[in-house]
């Protein structure tokens, strides 16, 4: 948008930068409208923000100065360069996202986050250019429209600033400042704009071969973030490039902790591959020990990948976690079948769901073509989840028992506090000592407590154990719907090993 000059100021004796804007941009512009604008970008002060020290008009011509920084611009690394290592990346990318949040606070977006406009000097970065494309955009309206001025950097601009839109949020710089690290790290832009199924699943897989090869060689949760922050839509990215760049930084430290829940479906998914089609030969095989390794490579604790295997080869088949009385308690099933349903059963599938489990639950939305029906109420929740895998599907059932403790231990301190009261009447009257009275009262008490304790504790488990056969009957007629679909040559194989997985 402007050409720049190296010029010295006189009244302070300093060297400086003068940007001049291009004569056309300038000719379609109000002249005051624009003076005012960049007033707003003068009040911006940070570390990693390029001030704005002067502005004006001369003979037609708009300027406005800014210092004059000693070193180079990103773009003249990366042309030295190509590429930068993660760890040589992020620090430049940590202070850009800084200068950007703050400017966000101030309510001002950069608009034209590129690799030009971040110059390098004495090892940290500086973001220069903010708010100028602002000023130009609101000064020029219709007819900087009109002339088909480009405003921001084909490349960098997000999909919606690429529209013309003029609702922009602080995303259209986080999808900005993740090209520039996109590029830092690849050695090219992106070049595409990715829908919502890359962002579920975190891959890039459309990237061409070139690019491919390098992504493959970044930790993964880098290039799950990059994808998040290159998202097509705009409420898919980070809210802020702070957000962004915390990702980038966790998965350059190890990746995220991840929930049990988790673990047990990424354990589940590896066990059915294995389950359905075995790897061959001792140096191929899958054990605990290899799974803990590569969990542990994306952030996974062994204790959860053991804890998911254990619950796995569970004869039970997962039932009953947390059976003591007053603690949440859980019934699990998983299946493999080597049969795939298809989209014609699900009829099938949820009036049996609803005639075991009751009418009282819901569908819920899926993106890989899979069943889900969830339903909860009086302390219980349960899941039906039933997902097309290659050739097989995988079956799941949840019911979780989220009674509070109070519900249950209230009325067992409530009885025992009356039993020791009537206790303790009883024997006053019966003129024993008051030290006697209360060691009778009190056994009383305790014996009644932990009688009760006991018997609720034991109801409890008949409870679980009759929601276990409940489910257990559940699993089996939706094994029975799927496999009454055509069966592929060597089931019957297939079917021993997933039996032997998931015994139960």
């Amino acid at each position: 948008m402007a050409t720049v000059y190296r010029a010295r100021d006189l009244k302070h004796a300093r060297h400086v930068a003068v940007k001049v804007l291009r004569p056309d941009l300038a000719a379609a512009i109000g002249t005051e409208r624009f003076l005012h604008e960049i007033e707003i970008a003068a009040q911006l002060n940070h570390p990693h923000v390029l001030t704005l020290i002067d502005s004006g008009e001369a003979s037609g011509f708009l300027y406005f100065v800014m210092p004059l920084v000693v070193g180079e611009s990103l773009r003249s690394l990366l042309i030295r360069r190509q590429r930068l290592e993660p760890r040589e990346a992020l620090p430049v990318v940590r202070e850009v996202a800084d200068a950007l949040s703050y400017a966000h606070r101030q309510g001002v977006l950069h608009r034209d986050i590129k690799p030009e406009n971040i110059l390098l000097s004495e090892g940290h970065a500086i973001v220069t250019d903010f708010g100028i494309a602002k000023a130009v955009i609101t000064a020029g309206g219709q007819q900087l429209t009109r002339s088909g001025f480009p405003l921001g950097t084909p490349g960098y601009m997000s999909p919606e600033q690429a529209a013309g839109r003029a609702d922009l949020a602080a995303t259209t710089d986080v999808f900005s400042l993740a090209c520039v690290l996109y590029e830092m790290l690849v050695g090219e832009t992106p070049g595409m704009w990715l829908e919502a199924e890359a962002v579920r699943l975190g891959h890039m897989a459309d990237a061409s071969p070139e690019h491919r090869e390098r992504l493959d060689r970044l930790p993964g949760g880098l290039e799950r973030a990059l994808v998040k922050a290159l998202a097509l839509r705009a409420e898919l990215r980070f809210v802020s490039p702070g957000d962004f760049v915390d990702a980038v930084e966790q998965s350059l430290a190890g990746g995220p902790q991840f929930r049990e829940r988790e673990v047990r479906e990424i354990i589940g998914r590896a066990a059915e591959i294995e389950a359905t089609a075995p790897t061959q030969g001792d140096d191929y095989a899958v054990s605990l020990g290899g799974l803990q390794r590569i969990g542990a490579e994306v952030g996974i604790r062994p204790t959860h990948v053991a804890d998911a295997a254990r619950a796995l080869a569970d004869p039970a088949g997962g039932l009953v976690r947390g059976g003591v009385l007053g603690i949440r308690s859980q019934v699990e099933l998983q299946r493999v079948v080597d049969a795939r349903v298809s989209r014609a059963d699900y009829s099938l599938v949820l009036d049996e769901v609803r005639s075991t489990l009751g009418h009282m639950g819901q569908l819920e939305a899926t993106l890989d073509d899979s069943f889900a029906w969830s339903s909860g109420g009086r302390g219980r929740r349960a899941n039906v989840i039933v997902s097309p895998r290659d050739d097989g599907t995988r079956i799941r059932i949840s019911d979780d028992d989220i009674s509070p403790q109070a519900v249950i231990f209230a009325p067992l301190g409530a009885g025992s506090a009356v039993l020791t009261g009537i206790a303790g009447a009883i024997v006053s009257n019966a003129g024993w000592s008051g030290l006697t009275a209360a060691l009778i009262a009190g056994a009383v008490g305790l014996t009644a407590f932990f009688s009760s304790w006991g018997g609720l504790r034991w109801l409890h488990r008949r409870q679980m154990q009759k929601r276990f056969g409940l489910l257990s009957g559940l699993m089996a007629r939706l094994e029975a719907i799927v496999q009454g679909r055509r069966r592929r040559p060597g089931a019957e194989q297939s079917d021993a090993n997933v039996r032997e997985l998931t015994r139960g």
